[in-house]
């Protein structure tokens, strides 16, 4: 992507990245300066509870904005940074990485071919505990489990089939965290069921499971893999296992020439930017 150049990274606390920065030949800026004219787009990777703030302001200076998941904290504060991008003239990008890679292309593409057929769908996102000072046990800063990874599977679902009739939850924490650590949905369509877990503090799991009638396809690491994975969707049936190539892709790169393809070619489908059915579902979850 030798068209796109990077201008600095804007960031609170100059001495605390400054190490970093220079190893990778990067300017560093404070956040507190202006961002020059030159200056197109704006990539927020943020603690949640600051997407709102620093988007918004993005956008009312002219910048096109792509932002970290999940857009904001709550459906109310996503909708709100809508209008300001839409008042604005700007385009706003909710960052959903795993659905710019051709394994999830495939997975799409199967669930549209088994409509009819079509039992259940089950995926899960967890990774064991982190740092205690990592920002995801900070509840002020939008910790939790499910803004974090429990996003992952809920997107999945809600991108796949859209909003459902119902959504059963439950989110358990432990003793000494002020966040939720783990939670499961079901997201009840007619006809079938999904099911979303999600967790930190336990095993790593990263999988998805359709399931038809006579057959079950199984995708690993369906979420993050690094762009040399050589990624497949294991069929079991009948006849036992086979195993079907889908091969490497690298999203970071689908991402930013899809963001850039779409506004050039000013075609707002030609990107998912931001699944308001996934906001909406996160933030009834974390009612529930």
């Amino acid at each position: 992507m030798s068209e796109v150049e990077v201008d600095a990274i804007y960031v609170r606390d100059l001495t605390r990245y400054q190490e970093e920065a220079e190893a990778a030949g990067v300017t560093l800026r404070s956040l507190d300066e202006s961002i020059g004219g030159e200056v197109e787009w704006v990539y927020v990777a943020t603690p949640i509870t600051t997407h709102y703030d620093l988007a918004s302001r993005f956008l009312r200076m002219g910048k096109h904005v792509i932002c970290e998941k999940p857009l904001t904290e709550n459906y109310e504060k996503s909708l709100k940074l809508l209008e300001i991008a839409e008042t604005s003239g700007r385009r706003l990008f909710e960052v959903c990485m795993y659905q710019y890679h051709k394994q999830f292309e495939h997975l799409r593409a199967l669930v549209e071919s088994k409509k009819g057929e079509l039992k259940t769908f089950s995926t899960a996102f967890a990774i064991p505990h982190l740092n205690t000072d990592n920002i995801r046990y900070n509840k002020e800063l939008g910790g939790g489990a499910l803004l974090d990874v429990g996003y992952y599977p809920v997107s999945l679902i809600l991108s796949l089939f859209g909003e459902p009739k119902a959504i059963q939850t439950e989110k358990f924490t432990d003793a000494g965290y002020e966040v939720d650590l783990r939670g499961i949905a079901i997201f009840r369509y007619d006809g079938f069921y999904a099911i979303a877990e999600w967790g930190i503090g336990l095993p790593y799991r990263n999988e998805a499971t359709l399931t038809s009638d006579t057959e079950a396809y199984v995708y690993e690491r369906i979420f993050s893999k690094p762009p040399t994975l050589e990624t497949s969707v294991k069929v079991s049936s009948q006849s036992g296992i086979v195993a079907t190539a889908i091969g490497m892709d690298d999203p970071f790169v689908n991402l930013f020439q899809s963001c850039f393809s779409a506004l050039e070619q000013n075609d707002k489908a030609a990107i998912r930017s931001v699944n308001l059915h996934t906001l909406k579902a996160l933030s009834e979850i974390a009612r529930g």
